[in-house]
């Protein structure tokens, strides 16, 4: 029998790990099996791609595995071999790509994960992801180091401090306030005023807005009032890239061709898939005002 790699159709699915229930991996690994008792997991077929979540203090991602069968039922000849009281309603078998010695996390933000964009994965849950989700996901695998979280967390604290700021400002009112404090998070006014200039991402193409940030090109923290909330200030961009962008692996010309910093790892354009648009748009001379700070200031030359 042949082996089982990614089909070029593939789905990516997530299941996850119980906390305190590691002899339950060791089941896994042993017979190459992975059991789920979500509906949507009798979605599985072989060739796709499963990865798994540690749920818990300390966990995150843990493993990636190709999928070696299509779900099937258990049954009393084939049974779920894991006795922790769980109905299974499916089980298939699994081929360990890569483990992580130590779980990633990203962190999480409106109750999405940072950097993938997944709602935060709770037990039980057996969702598949869209194609960016899975391309950031993946990326943790591609690495030797997944992604060190420190310079988010400094930014956030800094993002942090300067929102307690603007609310103890009394005099700008509560309604431009929360206005500036949702233009923070790609919200309110500034995704509205920025959808009217953009309408996909520069980057990956795709067009479904819903599945794409809304980034500051000058940086929320550092814009004033009005720059905070001018659609010209900003770009939609694929969670993956929105993180390169925002943090400066990444820049565009005034003509939009893509321009990764000579300081990031070339592994992580290959493993996310990411090469220059073919046929990239020019940017409108406001925008290109915001670009020459993000290539002075943020971009890391």
């Amino acid at each position: 029998m042949s082996e089982i790699w990614l089909r070029s159709d593939h789905d990516s699915w997530v299941g996850a790990l119980s906390a305190g229930q590691e002899s339950n991996w060791d089941i896994c690994t042993e017979r190459a099996l992975w059991g789920s008792g979500a509906n949507s997991a009798g979605g599985v077929r072989a060739g796709d791609e499963f990865l798994v979540w540690k749920s818990g203090s300390g966990g995150g991602w843990f493993a990636r595995c190709i999928v070696t069968s299509d779900a099937r039922k258990p049954s009393a000849v084939d049974p779920a071999p894991w006795d922790d009281g769980r109905d299974y309603k499916w089980i298939f078998n699994i081929r360990v790509i890569k483990e992580l010695d130590t779980p990633y996390n990203p962190g999480s933000e409106d109750n999405h994960q940072k950097i993938t964009n997944i709602p935060n994965i709770r037990l039980g849950q057996f969702p598949r992801l869209t194609t960016d989700q899975a391309d950031a996901t993946r990326s943790f695998f591609g690495l030797s180091n997944p992604p060190m979280s420190v310079e988010d967390t400094i930014e956030d604290e800094l993002d942090d401090a300067h929102e307690r700021v603007l609310r103890l400002n009394t005099m700008a009112g509560p309604r431009h306030v929360q206005q500036l404090v949702n233009a923070r998070r790609g919200q309110g006014v500034f995704r509205s005023n920025l959808e009217k200039i953009e309408d996909h991402c520069r980057i990956t193409g795709l067009r479904s807005v819903r599945h794409l940030r809304a980034s500051h090109i000058k940086p929320w923290r550092v814009s004033d009032d009005d720059e905070k909330i001018d659609g010209h200030n900003g770009l939609l961009l694929s969670p993956h890239c929105d993180h390169l962008f925002d943090r400066g692996w990444v820049t565009f010309t005034d003509e939009g061709v893509l321009v990764p910093s000579l300081k990031l790892e070339p592994e992580v354009l290959v493993s996310w898939r990411i090469e220059p648009p073919t046929k990239p748009k020019q940017f409108l001379v406001r925008q290109i005002e915001y670009l020459e700070y993000h290539r002075e200031v943020v971009f890391q030359n």
